[in-house]
């Protein structure tokens, strides 16, 4: 039996070719302080527990990626910084490992900022909060279709 003619060899060689990446580099960082107060004033949130989501989209720039993303983790809630360190790692390991899926929903012309805010005063384990991001970025879905322009952002 020749290799080549396996339909398992063809499926196998074709999702070899589409390597996904799971990167999460500094340009999907949501820095600066003025886009940090331009997300909380214009931008639409919602609960998706233990995380609160704020997103906006607007139009994308030549170098721009289709999301940037910043975590929150109140003071108040862990006083010590290696906790909150944990959570806003487990929450941005989450993210990275699912954005593919956001990615495939944002328009080509948009892009998404999105500020993930942690509610709870004890730290959930990873498939609570995997939940969470999935659950999240399914809201965020049906709010990008639900409004044909894409542009949430004027719908506090």
């Amino acid at each position: 039996m020749d290799i080549k003619r396996c339909p398992f060899f063809v499926c196998l060689h074709s999702y070899m070719d589409e390597t996904i990446k799971y990167t999460f580099c500094k340009e999907e960082r949501l820095c600066r302080k003025g886009g940090f107060e331009e997300l909380l004033s214009l931008g639409y949130s919602f609960v998706s527990y233990p995380l609160r989501v704020v997103i906006r989209l607007y139009p994308r720039g030549e170098k721009d990626f289709p999301a940037r993303i910043a975590v929150s983790v109140s003071k108040r809630r862990f006083k010590r910084a290696v906790k909150r360190n944990r959570v806003k790692r487990l929450i941005r390991e989450t993210y990275r490992l699912n954005k593919n899926i956001l990615y495939s929903y944002i328009p080509e012309d948009k892009t998404m900022d999105i500020l993930f805010i942690y509610l709870h005063d004890e730290i959930f384990e990873y498939g609570k909060i995997e939940k969470a991001i999935t659950g999240a970025i399914k809201k965020i879905r049906s709010y990008i279709e639900k409004d044909g322009s894409g542009d949430i952002a004027d719908t506090h």
